[in-house]
């Protein structure tokens, strides 16, 4: 019997107006101003703004040669890059986990780390690789004229794919964890094959799956600004997130423009998640029951050894190969010069060490901002998610499905809204934030609260009524309960969400690129700007410092989280 969650009364009730005024200020305001572009074009005009509304800067997607081209390269980059992406992440998936391939723990870490580089390092280091005075060309690997043929549609989707198949990886691979070994055992019985029993059995299962990676990564392309505004753009191959920060960073400001194509991008996300929604590849098909057996693995026997190979050629391809070039131009005077021992040089890493350099300014605010940016928007999110728990179940429901869809949105669009709201809304402007750190830094909470809350809520689902109200009996207050009782329940969540929200502010680029402060560009800026102007050594050497700073960061709050899961007994 499933327990009614009890009345609540005074300081108890779930209405929090001020965090929700907050709320919307940080993240609604901003997204419904980028619609009210969208209809009203000369809303913000500087020298004749007006409230008409009017369909001229939608028509001009339609139009205008260059933004159509934009839009046609988005949908279809999306649509084949997903199809590629999710049948690579399919693949993996199903060798991985459906055979006793060898290396396993190696396979396993694959997508976490390709998930964990940033889209924009990914694509600077195929430029360091494919290009005319590349690496891949000094080694003899390939020609000049075959370097250069990568730079069209066929590389950037083979980039594309290499870079997003983690996302149905991890989303084929839950679904498979779901699968009872006992539909195998039960086609093994019938003298079904291996390949019989996956196209028969296990395909058809993971249908819901497949559809839900395909949706999901062809969103995830269609709102990368990374790789649109390194390989993409050196490609000459214009994507919608790219024209965006073109309208925006041009003279003078196309704002009806920018709105237009952040609208149509907006609606393209939006539409691939109802239609994850309303074809139910989210809903619950459950194959686990209690009496499930384990999945046993096909033994992939001569297959061993082409299967380890090709799964190796992927890790070249996807990790390996982006990492070294990095690693390789961070320590080398310049590009031309290739491997050459003269070549060596550790002066793009001592700029970065150099506080007194632009360099060394962008690495140490970067952390900052990661630090600031996640205790404000932890302890927010935390407080926020506390609040709702208390109310209805119809506000919990549309707390959690804003917060659902706000993920989806590309953080482009919201940065966007920012300029906006802080450079042309009356009110706003007279604050005098933009082009400060403190709206880069708000920028950053912005982006990163959605994912805190849907942390916080996951961990508070777990906690059970009763707690709160033996708190309340016993006369604590709400804030007394979150301190005392609700926050060492959920510690792993706010360490987790901690970790996650410094990690994304420090590598986030559409807000620092979009927001860049006036006292100095934030690293993820920095190192684009530096990389288009040949300064791709320092870039890199930023890259890597940064890469392996965060690595070490997120390995002690990844050890300090096992260590709070397993306390020590201590003996009376």
């Amino acid at each position: 019997m499933r327990l009614s969650r009890p009345r609540l009364s005074g300081n108890w009730r779930g209405g929090a107006p001020l965090l929700w005024l907050a709320a919307f200020i940080l993240i609604g305001l901003p997204m419904l101003l980028v619609l009210a572009q969208a209809i009203f074009p000369k809303l913000f005009d500087a020298t004749d703004p007006s409230i008409a509304p009017s369909l001229d800067a939608v028509m001009r997607l339609v139009t205008s040669p260059r933004l159509l081209r934009g839009i046609v390269n988005t949908i279809v980059l999306g649509i084949v890059g997903a199809l590629a992406s999710t049948l690579l992440g399919a693949a993996l998936a199903l060798v991985v986990h459906l055979s006793d391939i060898r290396l396993r723990k190696l396979w396993m870490a694959l997508p976490w780390i390709v998930f964990a580089t940033p889209s924009y390092l990914k694509g600077l280091a195929w430029v360091l690789l494919m290009s005319q005075g590349g690496y891949l060309v000094y080694l003899g690997i390939l020609s000049p004229p075959q370097a250069s043929s990568f730079f069209g549609p066929p590389g950037l989707l083979l980039v594309m794919a290499l870079s997003l198949f983690p996302v149905p990886y991890f989303i084929i691979r839950a679904r498979l964890e779901g699968i009872g070994g006992e539909y195998i055992d039960a086609a093994r019985m019938a003298s079904a094959g291996s390949m019989r029993t996956i196209s028969r059995i296990i395909i058809p299962m993971l249908m819901p799956a497949i559809g839900l990676s395909l949706l999901t990564t062809f969103a995830e392309i269609i709102g990368d600004f990374g790789l649109a505004n390194t390989i993409a753009r050196s490609m000459n191959f214009g994507l919608l997130t790219y024209n965006i920060y073109a309208a925006t960073s041009s003279f003078p400001v196309d704002f009806p423009a920018a709105g237009a194509q952040a609208l149509l991008l907006a609606v393209l996300v939006s539409g691939s998640v109802m239609a994850a929604a309303a074809s139910g590849t989210q809903r619950d098909a459950r194959f686990v029951s209690g009496r499930n057996r384990p999945l046993r693995r096909y033994r992939l026997g001569a297959w061993q050894l082409p299967a380890v190979v090709l799964l190796m050629l992927i890790v070249v391809l996807s990790a390996v190969l982006p990492l070294l070039a990095v690693t390789l131009r961070a320590f080398t005077t310049s590009l031309g010069g290739g491997l050459a021992l003269t070549n060596f040089s550790l002066s793009a890493v001592r700029a970065v060490f150099d506080m007194s350099n632009v360099a060394g300014q962008a690495l140490m605010s970067s952390f900052l901002y990661g630090v600031v940016a996640a205790l404000m928007t932890v302890a927010f999110s935390a407080l926020f998610a506390f609040k709702v728990s208390f109310a209805s179940k119809r506000v919990r429901a549309i707390a959690v499905g804003l917060a659902m869809i706000t993920v989806a949105v590309p953080g482009i669009i919201l940065a966007f809204g920012y300029i906006l709201l802080y450079d042309r809304v009356p009110g706003f402007t007279d604050l005098g934030l933009y082009g400060t750190r403190t709206l880069l830094v708000l920028g950053y909470c912005a982006a990163a609260l959605p994912y805190c809350l849907i942390f916080m809520w996951s961990a508070l689902d777990r906690l059970g009524p009763s707690i709160s109200e033996a708190s309340r009996l016993a006369g604590a207050s709400p804030m007394q309960h979150l301190r005392r009782i609700v926050g060492p329940l959920i510690g792993r969540a706010i360490a987790a969400a901690f970790g996650v929200t410094m990690v994304r502010t420090i590598f986030e680029l559409p807000m620092s690129q979009f927001l860049m402060p006036q006292a100095g560009p934030a690293l993820p800026a920095l190192i684009v700007d530096d990389f288009t102007q040949d300064r791709d050594a320092v870039a890199c050497a930023m890259a890597l410092v940064a890469l392996l700073a965060v690595s070490i960061t997120w390995g002690l709050v990844f050890a300090s989280t096992r260590l709070n899961a397993h306390p020590k007994e201590i003996d009376p």
